[in-house]
């Protein structure tokens, strides 16, 4: 039986190498609310071969992701999870049709999902600051499927730029010298700040540091990266998969994402990188506490013995 003192909520990420959602548990300390993580569920539906290559969404594509949704929709429901969205990226926003989708979605499904513009979803990358001292020694790096994102601060100056850089676009050499280009000109722009650590989020750089590392929050130096990439590329798909834990979808794409990051860290040669476990959904969460003060305190004194198990 549902224990329905709890309140729960659920959040999408409509990546472009997988759907990711997440669940949270939402606690009251007195008068504020904050999430505590559930339950986590991906879904390999790598949505970036479509609107990359063909700059459209197949319809077989489509539904599949709608099935998928709808399934996860009647296990929410058994659950009393209250599904607030998510957010499409880098795929959706390339794909013609990507709008299209995602009112489909909400007409047949009634899942509201908001397509982030690459600037947005980098500005998204601000609530992770709050962990880390503000002084412009971190800068902060999502290197997803098909874009990278860049969040940087130092006192009141913010730099937030996103690139058509992402692992399953390289992986499909969709990609434009240009846009390598880019990525290099914007952060020699950053070479004379006090950056010392890069904060990779998001799971290719979880993959690439438990590859060379089992402890997943150590810091780990271009060199160590370098070696790594070394090592990857005489491997197979399959083999990398076996040695690695690594999931099909994954093991085809970490040599993009490495390439990535090497290319970033050697703008920042002494800079050490690693990772964080956070996501966009993290954002989305936060934001729905902040603006629903009102309603989940109502929720809350609906009965006293809400969230006693």
């Amino acid at each position: 039986m549902v224990n329905k003192s709890i309140y729960r909520l659920g959040c999408l990420d409509i990546g472009s190498n997988a759907i990711k959602y997440k669940q949270y548990r939402i606690k009251r300390d007195h008068e504020n609310f904050y999430e505590e993580l559930e339950a986590y569920k991906r879904i390999p539906i790598r949505l970036g071969t479509d609107a990359f290559r063909k700059r459209k969404i197949k319809k077989k594509t489509v539904h599949k992701l709608v099935e998928e949704l709808e399934t996860l929709l009647l296990q929410l429901n058994l659950k009393n999870v209250n599904l607030i969205g998510g957010y499409a990226t880098s795929a959706m926003r390339t794909a013609s049709n990507g709008k299209e989708i995602c009112h489909h979605i909400k007409q047949n499904l009634d899942i509201d999902l908001t397509i982030l513009s690459g600037e947005d979803e980098a500005r998204l990358l601000s609530h992770l600051t709050e962990k880390y001292p503000q002084n412009g020694t971190h800068l902060f790096v999502d290197v997803g499927g098909g874009s990278t994102e860049i969040y940087y601060e130092n006192g009141e100056s913010k730099q937030i730029q996103s690139f058509n850089l992402g692992a399953v676009r390289v992986y499909l050499e969709e990609e434009n010298l240009s846009d390598w280009k880019d990525l290099e000109d914007y952060l020699s722009k950053l070479k004379d700040t006090p950056i010392k650590k890069i904060i990779g989020v998001g799971g290719n750089i979880r993959s690439i540091i438990s590859i060379i590392n089992k402890n997943q929050n150590l810091s780990i130096s271009i060199g160590q990266l370098e070696a790594c990439m070394n090592e990857l590329v005489k491997f197979g798909k399959k083999e990398k998969m076996k040695m690695y834990s690594l999931s099909r979808d994954r093991a085809d794409i970490i040599e993009s994402a490495t390439k990535i990051f090497i290319r970033i860290m050697s703008l920042f040669p002494n800079s050490t990188l690693q990772s964080a476990s956070w996501s966009i959904c993290d954002a989305l969460v936060k934001d729905f506490i902040n603006k629903n003060h009102a309603g989940l305190s109502s929720e809350f004194n609906k009965t006293s013995s809400l969230f006693k198990t």
